[in-house]
């Protein structure tokens, strides 16, 4: 009988194991940190994930301008507003801003 328990148990971890391929598809590895996992946001331009940050940096700004009272829900508006700005410092594209200046030097006329 415990064999039977554990064979229903590894066909249940295995239905788990497919189901999670097609419904996992949130995160995907980081390959620079095995620890975490990378956030995939779907954007299709870096106009938009400008945008993005662009809103996410003027929602913090009215936020902290804002009179506002912690409740149990929503809770501190600081920590809220401070755990946006971190997001946002990762969200920065400075790799492609690095590029753009080299481009930019580039593209300059020679005197």
């Amino acid at each position: 009988m415990k064999k039977e328990n554990k064979l229903s148990s590894e066909g249940l971890l295995e239905e788990i194991r497919a189901l999670s391929k097609h419904k996992f598809t949130l995160f995907e590895p980081n390959p620079q940190n095995r620890e975490k996992d990378m956030l995939l946001v779907p954007l299709e331009s870096y106009k938009e994930a400008m945008d993005l940050i662009l809103y996410l940096l003027k929602t913090c700004i009215m936020s902290l301008q804002a009179e506002y009272t912690a409740d149990k829900y929503i809770g501190a508006p600081e920590f809220c507003t401070s755990e946006v700005l971190k997001l946002i410092t990762q969200l920065m594209p400075y790799e492609e801003m690095e590029l753009l200046d080299a481009v930019h030097t580039m593209m300059k006329p020679m005197n």
